[in-house]
């Protein structure tokens, strides 16, 4: 466990590095292509910047049946009633372990009967038990949520049904981290990927690099006051897809 878990830290730290490198002037190294998502503009979250984040999915996609594992054991995917965002991470995703914390503290003051997030390990490049995964979750301020992970073909089945997305310079590939806001059926009704800072991130390593501590001073546009409204506007079911229902948190 222990060697793993550093193994993971060094993995994270270099991807974490390379999350701002190069990218002074930006909030997020990673490009915003397509059409705003369509769901999330209502008049409420009009100029809303974490909406805004959010794009419009391939036609037709749907977050497919596999099976993952949680800590009572595997079985099928099943998703609940109303709106679900879910949030593809692994451990080699420095951005993704970046976000898990803020997206936490949404889940506990947002989560309910009819909205909730979803954090779902998937690709993992060495192989990870539930406990490891619950283990990661609380080292980064996650422990609302229960780990669960993707065990369709070779842990990878969401992976790759889920986060392929055009790029500006090549072959359409997939990549974290990716979140989506799903309906009970299973559609996608918007895709967001990367973790969108909040301001500007300042290298401070050799050379003026950023530095893991560098963006762990900056927090995610999640934690804002525009995350608050867009998580405030899925619980109250003003989504189109979502149900009125009154937010109760959920605890795992």
């Amino acid at each position: 466990m222990a060697t793993w878990t550093r193994r993971g830290a060094m993995a994270g730290a270099a991807a974490m590095t390379g999350l701002a490198a190069g990218a002074a002037g930006a909030q997020t190294r990673v490009p915003v292509l397509g059409e705003p998502a369509k769901v999330l503009d209502p008049p409420a979250l009009r100029g809303n910047r974490m909406a805004r984040a959010f794009r419009e999915p391939p036609a037709g996609l749907t977050v497919p049946v596999v099976n993952v594992e949680r800590r009572e054991g595997v079985a099928p995917l099943k998703l609940q009633p109303g709106l679900t965002l879910i949030s593809l991470w692994a451990p080699w995703c420095a951005p993704c372990l970046h976000e898990l914390g803020d997206l936490a503290k949404l889940q506990e003051k947002f989560g309910g009967r009819s909205f909730r997030i979803l954090p779902i390990l998937t690709s993992p490049r060495e192989p990870i038990t539930a406990a490891e995964a619950g283990y990661l979750l609380k080292k980064h301020k996650a422990g609302v949520f229960a780990p669960v992970i993707d065990r369709g073909a070779d842990s990878k089945g969401l992976f790759q049904a889920l986060s392929v997305r055009e790029t500006p310079n090549g072959p359409a590939r997939p990549g974290l981290p990716c979140n989506l806001l799903v309906s009970a059926d299973g559609a996608v009704l918007a895709r967001q990927f990367g973790a969108p800072m909040a301001g500007m991130v300042n290298g401070t390593g050799e050379g003026g690099k950023v530095t893991p501590a560098d963006i762990a001073k900056i927090g995610t546009l999640w934690a804002t006051f525009d995350g608050e409204a867009l998580m405030n506007a899925l619980a109250r079911g003003e989504i189109a897809g979502g149900s009125a229902a009154r937010p109760r948190p959920l605890v795992s």
